[in-house]
């Protein structure tokens, strides 16, 4: 009777586990996405003002230029291609020049500044926030591993202090402390300020610029990569322990 008693507790254990581990795992995997978005955005509003797809002087219109262009294209497709009826010889006109014109014209629209700086603090403020929650879900994992004996410890420990590392390379420290330090996090001035000098810097300000607004961002998306990596394996692991998986 002690050993039946023994397996449903050892069972009931398991189970709780289980459960625990896939709610850790639904919550890290999320906030993963969400930091990954979220710094692939910055890195988009980043070359977009590099590759002068940002109009940083005129105001937002009522409708943008890409908009513009992209109902000219579906207006321009959805009318046939049109044929002269009074000249026999008249040739159709190419299908293919009114989609390269409109291509060109869709190439050359810019967004407005005002834009890409919401999108920029508004990634700011999720990135701040899905970072510590996914260091904290790994952290929850990591003790949950450890009070069910569950194994995989020295992965899901690597990921956690790897998610560390990774809230230290992405915060905005030049905010909090100026010239002491720097952050994968920008702000929309501090990106459109350091953009406005640049032609008149020297080689060395700008390798730095392109270390700042690109290096930071790859070695935090790297950082993010490694730590989903290993928490991953901790998965496996747990699993291969409960059973779940061979």
């Amino acid at each position: 009777m002690t050993e039946d008693a023994k397996k449903q507790d050892q069972l009931l254990e398991t189970t709780d586990c289980l459960e625990a581990i896939g709610t850790i795992k639904s919550c890290k995997n999320l906030f993963f996405f969400v930091c990954l978005i979220c710094l692939i955005v910055l890195q988009a509003s980043f070359w977009l003002l590099v590759t002068n797809h940002i109009d940083l002087n005129s105001e937002e219109p009522n409708e943008s230029k890409i908009d513009q262009a992209i109902k000219t294209i579906f207006m321009g497709a959805a009318s046939p291609n049109s044929v002269d009826s009074n000249d026999p010889n008249a040739k159709p006109a190419d299908p293919n020049i009114n989609w390269q014109k409109y291509s060109a014209k869709l190439a050359e629209a810019k967004l407005s500044f005002t834009k890409i700086g919401w999108a920029i603090r508004i990634c700011n403020y999720l990135l701040i926030i899905s970072s510590v929650i996914y260091a904290m879900s790994l952290l929850f994992g990591m003790m949950v591993s450890l009070v069910g004996k569950l194994g995989g410890i020295s992965h899901i420990t690597k990921a956690f202090f790897i998610s560390l590392l990774f809230i230290v390379v992405l915060m905005p420290w030049q905010t909090l402390f100026r010239s002491v330090g720097i952050g994968t996090i920008f702000k929309p001035i501090e990106l459109l300020s350091n953009w406005q000098v640049y032609p008149d810097a020297n080689i060395f300000s700008k390798a730095f610029f392109y270390l700042r607004f690109v290096g930071l961002p790859v070695v935090s998306i790297l950082l993010l990569l490694w730590a989903q990596l290993k928490s991953m394996k901790w998965s496996k692991n747990t699993l291969k322990r409960l059973g779940i998986v061979a």
